[in-house]
């Protein structure tokens, strides 16, 4: 009974620590991710930074962020991302535009569900 009893409490112990420092991880990745064009390039096609920080693998996300940061189309970028909105159609120039429209794309697909 008590080894049942411990294993519950380092169990529960555990748990509660490792969403503790999931949350931590994801702050601090929407911290680094709100200093690049890619956040604001996600809130002008309409995709909610949220959700795609928290149901993207950080693999993902990092190797966006990095195509973002080497990115050297940065003129054009900004001139599209002075509008509120940007269609979809419109990002042929952004390094992440495959990994964009798919997301869009499965926006799309739970909104219609």
């Amino acid at each position: 009974m008590l080894l049942v009893t411990g294993f519950t409490l380092r169990l529960s112990y555990t748990i509660l620590t490792n969403l503790i420092n999931g949350r931590k991880f994801h702050h601090k990745l929407e911290q680094e991710f709100s200093r690049l064009r890619l956040s604001n390039m996600l809130a002008a096609l309409g995709i909610s930074k949220k959700d795609y920080i928290y149901q993207n693998s950080v693999k993902d996300i990092n190797q966006q962020m990095q195509n973002c940061s080497d990115c050297s189309n940065t003129d054009e970028c900004d001139e599209k991302l002075a509008d509120s909105k940007i269609d979809i159609t419109d990002i042929e120039f952004c390094n992440n535009e495959a990994d964009l429209k798919e997301l869009k794309r499965q926006q799309a697909h739970a909104l219609a569900e």
